[in-house]
């Protein structure tokens, strides 16, 4: 465990360095492993440790950089092997510096190979922590869900009320008279699970009808309406109001809204009516949805 953390610690502070400081250090590593070598005459060589210095540049540093390091490690082998043991001419003086460089070129190679191994491994593990604190927070969300019941509906009329401020209803919620009729059409769909809603092509129909809320800290915190398309009770099921109070917004609140109606009735037609370029269709695009028409500045949503 201690030698982990020291590798760890390690690791930080070479992050951490400058690539001035970088260079530096891997010039000092192979001068002094190049002063060993000349010091400790023909029975050692050193050669091997010149591969720190080359691992090093070519871990943080540049393509340059890192071919100068190879090629600055060859010629203190070379030079250290012709020096201190035997001297056979030009040619294999040429083939041993070919020899090394290609030698450190592999380190080299390998450690920047590594080190974008290493990049992508954590870029994927950073990835997957997100994704995993996401899927997370949206089960978290997901479980405050439940059907809305009578005592529900002020909360409901108010987050409405609220829409209408914002402009993502029609300003004609916030007016009293209609708000006391939306009080009693809520109330008695909730009670009996059908209201009369006006069809696309004309006319009006009765529809089943469905309240969800979510419940946070004691509080209606959001809610949606969900309607059948047509008087027959057919498979399709539209997702006909969403509204989140402002103090839940940009929580995730809105996605898991529309995740919980997306797999409560996936066996069914999806039907979501959206602006255009707004944060709902951005959420309706990822999850598969698709423009079917254009209706009253709305665009009208299917996922099948």
């Amino acid at each position: 465990m201690s030698i982990l953390l020291s590798f760890r610690r390690l690791s930080a502070r070479l992050r951490a360095a400058s690539p001035r400081s970088i260079a530096a250090a891997a010039t000092l590593l192979l001068a002094g492993f190049f002063l060993l070598d000349l010091g400790s005459g023909p029975t050692i060589s050193f050669g091997l440790f010149y591969t720190l210095s080359v691992v090093l540049v070519a871990w943080r540093l540049g393509r340059a950089a890192t071919v100068l390091a190879v090629l600055a490690a060859s010629a203190a082998r070379v030079a250290d092997f012709y020096l201190n043991r035997h001297h056979d001419g030009a040619l294999m003086l040429v083939y041993d510096l070919l020899q090394s460089a290609a030698g450190y070129g592999l380190a080299a190679l390998l450690a920047w190979q590594g080190r974008q191994l290493f990049e992508r491994t954590a870029r994927h593990a950073r990835h997957f922590q997100h994704q995993a604190r996401r899927e997370r927070r949206q089960r978290r969300l997901e479980a405050t869900i439940r059907r809305a019941v009578l005592a529900d509906v002020p909360a409901i009329i108010a987050l409405t009320n609220a829409g209408g401020e914002d402009g993502a209803f029609d300003q004609n919620v916030m007016d009293a008279v209609r708000q006391a009729a939306l009080t009693t059409t809520f109330s008695q769909g909730i009670i009996d699970g059908a209201a009369l809603r006006d069809v696309w092509n004309g006319g009006q129909t009765v529809v089943p009808i469905e309240f969800w809320v979510s419940e946070r800290n004691g509080q209606v915190a959001a809610y949606m309406m969900v309607l059948g398309v047509d008087g027959n009770k057919g498979p399709e099921r539209e997702l006909h109001a969403l509204a989140v109070a402002p103090p839940f917004r940009n929580t995730g609140l809105g996605s898991a809204m529309v995740n919980f109606f997306c797999l409560r009735y996936q066996q069914r037609r999806l039907v979501i009516a959206t602006k255009s370029d707004s944060q709902m269709m951005q959420m309706l695009v990822r999850r598969n949805f698709q423009q079917l028409t254009s209706d009253k500045g709305y665009d009208i949503m299917v996922r099948d």
